[in-house]
């Protein structure tokens, strides 16, 4: 006698067996992921193509190539858009994704490295693999040469930045054994760490021009992010345009926007987990010194105008409005006298060109207030021109 299964448990074994071989794709799908490379020696150029596993942080992660890099393909579930940014120190590649989520990113790209020599190496310093601003899982590495050439070992491997050094199989034995030695005098570790700090950099700057906390916070030190140092970032006023940034040392950067407004930050990165992560950041105006009389000159109008608010004396505290203040007189006037008075402000600093006072209000015990004024002399004191505020947490 057959055994025969009915119709609805045959259904159920093919849905289940279905079901496990889907599942079973797509695990080895994720966990498998391998990476091509084809690399001649001889010209320099490189054909990278692969995926890998990558667990963003944000929905806004990015990567790093070396500067002449031709991205031919790029892919993920999440995908939106992606932006290509070159400088001298790379090629930068930002991806929008609709969620934050672990997948798999699939990427081709190629280009020339300028490497020369018969022993090359193939590691951070030449950027030749993406640095990416995000945890990616071991990913198997399989490297094609032309002939004559041989890979003689690898320094480390995804999810470290994978490293490795091809050699001339052809040239004299002598000089192959003294050229290692030269190429890591000619390729100095500040190079590497400069051109990382810079990879970063260009990160905080994209981030806070998206107004993205999410991603900023990503950037920093646990420590640093409970400062709420995100949320200040992200809080840059529109009205001062775009802003772009400068490296100018690895504790130097120099920021400027749209509207002319120039500052100095001063920063630490530290090596966490393979990646750099911003340790200390402080942020000053940069630009003329302010004269000492002009400095007096500012701190009294904080201190006048902060007593005419104490003392709600709306006529007073009127006549600190220039007539031709941006905004509604009357809006001003009424967030003006909310602000906590009681309490003592500070004038944090000033910019000469637009002449701008930043005060620091500490509103309530949970809330501080930057208040950016935009001033204009007056015939007796400063006229406010313009009102900013940045909240802090």
């Amino acid at each position: 006698m057959k055994n025969i299964l009915p119709k609805k448990h045959l259904l159920c074994t093919v849905r289940a067996l279905l079901t496990a071989i889907l599942l079973t794709t797509l695990w080895q799908g994720t966990a498998g992921a391998d990476v091509e490379v084809f690399f001649l020696p001889e010209s320099g150029f490189l054909r990278v193509q692969g995926e890998v596993t990558m667990e963003p942080l944000s929905s806004s992660p990015s990567f790093l190539l070396f500067p002449s890099a031709q991205i031919t393909e790029l892919w993920a579930d999440g995908l939106m858009e992606y932006k290509v940014q070159r400088g001298v120190h790379g090629t930068m590649i930002s991806i929008s994704l609709n969620q934050a989520r672990p997948q798999v990113l699939s990427f081709a790209y190629e280009g020339f490295l300028n490497l020369q020599g018969s022993t090359l190496f193939l590691d951070r310093n030449s950027l030749w693999f993406p640095e990416f601003s995000f945890p990616i899982g071991s990913t198997e590495i399989n490297v094609t040469l032309s002939d004559g050439w041989e890979l003689t070992g690898w320094k480390s491997k995804p999810p470290l930045y994978p490293a490795f050094a091809v050699q001339n199989l052809n040239a004299d034995m002598d000089q192959i054994a003294e050229e290692p030695q030269d190429a890591s005098v000619e390729i100095p570790v500040v190079d590497e760490l400069q051109s990382r700090i810079q990879m970063q950099v260009s990160r905080l700057t994209n981030a806070i021009n998206q107004r993205n906390a999410t991603e900023i916070a990503a950037l920093l030190d646990p420590a640093l992010r409970e400062t709420g140092l995100a949320d200040y970032l992200a809080s840059f006023p529109h009205s001062h345009g775009k802003l772009s940034s400068e490296v100018k040392d690895p504790l130097t950067v120099l920021f400027s926007s749209d509207r002319g407004f120039r500052y100095q930050a001063s920063t630490v990165w530290q090596e966490q987990g393979g990646r750099l992560v911003l340790q200390s950041f402080k942020l000053k105006p940069s630009g003329p010194q302010i004269p000492g009389d002009l400095d007096a000159s500012l701190r009294e109008f904080a201190q006048q105008l902060r007593l005419s608010i104490e003392a709600k004396n709306r006529e007073q505290v009127l006549l600190y409005l220039d007539e031709n203040l941006a905004q509604e007189h009357s809006q001003v006037l009424e967030f003006l006298l909310s602000l906590n008075a009681a309490a003592a402000w500070s004038v944090e600093h000033a910019v000469l060109v637009p002449f701008t006072v930043t005060l620091y209000i500490p509103q309530s015990e949970g809330t501080k207030l930057l208040l950016n004024l935009g001033l204009s002399p007056g015939p007796e004191h400063w006229l406010v021109n313009r009102v900013e505020v940045i909240p802090l947490r």
